[in-house]
């Protein structure tokens, strides 16, 4: 029964401003706010490469992982993010390292830790962050 299939874009996504999105999708730069795709605090991945959400919020760990294709990186406090990414903005609560391209804004927040190699547009860092490694500001040329 072809009526019985059911159309994913149908379904009321999570909007940033914790809102939902009841439309479609749509394209290019318009106003589609995209959905959260969220590890939970219990979970663990390792080797793994994701790729094409538009937030990825990290409660619980990501180990040798390679992000491709995420618009914001979102580092819990108490999460944990170690592997090579390349994302528009990032914001660290937790912990992350590896090597880290942000062509936007990094913001490391009281709690957040962040190290390694760490090529940045713009950086934010409040009373009690730390950063180390080999930091680079302004946004390479592959990133838009």
């Amino acid at each position: 029964m072809a009526n019985d299939i059911l159309d994913p874009r149908s379904f009321p996504r999570p909007s940033l401003n914790g809102g939902a999105d009841t439309g479609a999708a749509t394209g290019g730069s318009g106003g589609s706010t995209g959905g959260i795709t969220t590890i939970s605090p219990e979970a663990r991945i390792e080797g793994a490469k994701i790729s094409h959400c538009h937030t990825l919020h990290v409660a619980g760990r990501l180990v040798d992982v390679t992000l491709t294709d995420i618009k914001i990186l979102e580092v819990a406090e108490g999460g944990h993010f170690e592997g090579n990414c390349k994302v528009e903005s990032m914001r660290v609560s937790g912990k992350a390292s590896g090597t880290i391209e942000v062509s936007g804004t990094l913001s490391v927040g009281e709690t957040g830790q962040i190290d390694g190699t760490i090529r940045y547009g713009r950086i934010n860092i409040a009373d009690g962050g730390s950063v180390t490694g080999t930091l680079q500001s302004g946004s390479p040329p592959h990133m838009q």
